[in-house]
């Protein structure tokens, strides 16, 4: 729906804002997507692709596809660090109709060990983006309104998403801040601009027995001019070989989400969303898939950089 609000932005005049940022269901399996500061938060290359079809059978909605990778910097010689440094890469394109754009950004963020199995990282996104708009794929009244730039618009602006993390054992928090430039976009609309988003994440590990575990998490993300978005999930976890969850998102949708692994090396999530606001008249859910790979072969626990983090 951000794209629609959109184009009803730039026909408004004085004061238009950007899009908002891309929507992720499986928030919980896709941590650096949302946080900069995760990256290095495991002990070996970690590696995930994804693709997102929103509101399906709807014309021109949200197409977004992504992959990410990020890992520990970990001196030969020294497999434990006290206090570590991670590095990370994010590409990111979302499409819908005539208005799109590409991310490229680079992370860095730095682990402090704050206990036993307890990490506060600190970390940041920067890079390129792209936005587009193909005004010739628009129906408009006035062909020669100036608010709309009658030869389209391609445009590259830098782009900074600081981060931090508060992870361990058994849960962990964040708060991130994406498009912290507010960058203007001179060629589209009238004072239009990259809207500042604050993403809170917070979530939690309950041993139930000795082949499960329940995890509850949210994610809330802030806006100026937006409504308030928050997501309420709980998936249920067994012997970290399946899981399934449930969730909810204000004033959107109902979700599942299931998670496996196979091949020692690779993990499949699935997100289905049910959706639940005005939209289901023209379209009743959303796809997500997600591909994870992290090739870390088993090792000596008292040799790991960290234990594995929560959520995965």
């Amino acid at each position: 729906m951000r794209y629609l609000a959109l184009l009803l932005l730039l026909a408004s005049g004085p004061a238009a804002v950007a899009q908002q940022i891309a929507q992720y269901t499986q928030y919980v399996f896709n941590h650096f997507a949302v946080n900069p500061a995760v990256a290095g938060s495991k002990d070996c290359l970690d590696v995930r692709l994804g693709y997102r079809k929103q509101w399906v059978g709807f014309k021109d909605a949200p197409v977004t596809a992504w992959a990410s990778l990020h890992g520990a910097i970990r001196p030969k010689g020294k497999p434990y660090q006290q206090n570590r440094h991670g590095i990370g890469a994010f590409i990111e394109a979302d499409d819908a109709g005539p208005i799109g754009y590409t991310h490229f950004l680079l992370a860095y963020a730095y682990h402090i060990q704050t206990g036993k199995e307890r990490y506060l990282s600190f970390g940041t996104f920067a890079g390129m983006k792209q936005f587009k708009l193909d005004v010739a794929s628009l129906t408009l009244n006035n062909y020669n309104d100036p608010v709309v730039d009658s030869k389209g618009s391609v445009n590259v602006y830098p782009m900074v998403s600081p981060g931090v993390w508060l992870y361990g054992k058994q849960g962990w928090t964040g708060l991130s801040f994406f498009q912290l430039l507010g960058n203007p976009i001179p060629d589209v609309g009238v004072d239009a601009r990259f809207t500042r988003h604050y993403l809170f994440s917070t979530g939690r590990r309950f041993r139930l027995s000795k082949e499960f575990a329940l995890v509850p998490s949210t994610l809330v993300k802030m806006s100026p001019g937006s409504p308030l978005a928050i997501d309420l999930n709980a998936s249920l976890d067994w012997r970290r070989k399946l899981s399934f969850g449930v969730g909810y998102r204000n004033q959107d949708a109902m979700t599942f989400m299931l998670r496996v692994p196979f091949l020692q090396y690779f993990s499949f999530g699935y997100s289905y969303d049910i959706t639940t606001s005005k939209l289901k008249v023209a379209s009743s859910n959303t796809h997500e898939f997600i591909l994870a790979i992290y090739p870390c072969k088993p090792v000596d626990p008292s040799k790991r950089i960290v234990s594995c983090p929560v959520f995965e």
